[in-house]
């Protein structure tokens, strides 16, 4: 399978990250503190952007992110929240595929990001760092975006956005190699300051495309069994060929997988 790199826009563009961002899953996740409680662990939490919500909804969390640059950002907008929020909330750099917390938690969520564990190595590395910190009966969230539902390719422009002065605006284009399971993405971002200088960033990454037969084989190796299933954040039903896979996980006992 070719190797291609799935971080370096975030690297490149952390501070602009979340102008492009869609929150349509955060009633989701709400609704999932609620049943099962906190503390709360997201891994590949990013800037932050679900972490911040579930904090400010009285949840404690602890967010993982492997990239410097985006912790930053999440560490920023932390600080700027009051101090009863900022309080259960904490950052830690880590990879999710090699973590070891020392701590259990009720709920553990990988929001739009397991996509990004390219090689089956590294997503059952990842499926088993989440289930080395559930608690007993705690929940896995893992939400997937099937390969067989993808466009083979496409372009596309984003509304422009202003922030700190600057005028942002991104533009990309996608191709789908469904044979290696791998989307490959490009992105431009082009920013405006008040002086009319104007300059972009040019990155590109990559996400893995798991079907469904292979998501199953995934959660069967890493002792996982689905409690619900969704195909989008209001809580509709899955069926095959949909665009997304949304699943709550639980952690099989050893008789179980025996």
């Amino acid at each position: 399978m070719p190797e291609f790199k799935s971080t370096k826009s975030y690297r490149d563009a952390a501070e602009y990250y979340d102008l492009f961002i869609v929150n349509d899953d955060i009633p989701f996740y709400l609704s999932m503190a609620e049943k099962y409680g906190s503390p709360i662990l997201e891994l590949a939490c990013g800037t932050g952007r679900v972490a911040l919500k579930l904090a400010e909804a009285g949840y404690e969390v602890v967010g993982v992110d492997a990239t410097r640059q985006m912790l930053r950002v999440a560490r920023a907008k932390a600080s700027n929240l009051p101090d009863n929020v900022r309080s259960p909330i904490s950052f830690l750099k880590g990879d999710v595929t090699d973590l070891d917390l020392q701590q259990k938690f009720p709920l553990v969520i990988i929001p739009s990001s397991f996509r990004f564990c390219l090689t089956t190595e590294q997503q059952l590395a990842c499926l088993s760092s989440a289930k080395r910190h559930l608690a007993e009966d705690g929940v896995f969230i893992l939400d997937l975006y099937p390969g067989t539902a993808q466009d083979e390719k496409g372009e596309w422009s984003e509304d422009a956005h202003t922030t700190d002065g600057k005028h942002v605006k991104r533009t990309g284009v996608f191709v789908t190699d469904r044979s290696n399971h791998i989307q490959r993405r490009s992105f431009i971002l082009e920013i405006a300051d008040s002086d009319g200088e104007i300059w972009t960033i040019e990155t590109e990454n990559a996400v893995a495309l798991i079907d469904d037969k292979e998501a199953d084989r995934l959660l069967q190796l890493s002792g996982f069994e689905v409690l619900e299933e969704y195909g989008d954040w209001d809580f509709g039903p899955y069926s095959p060929g949909m665009r997304k896979r949304i699943l709550v996980l639980r952690s099989k006992s050893f008789e179980e997988i025996g």
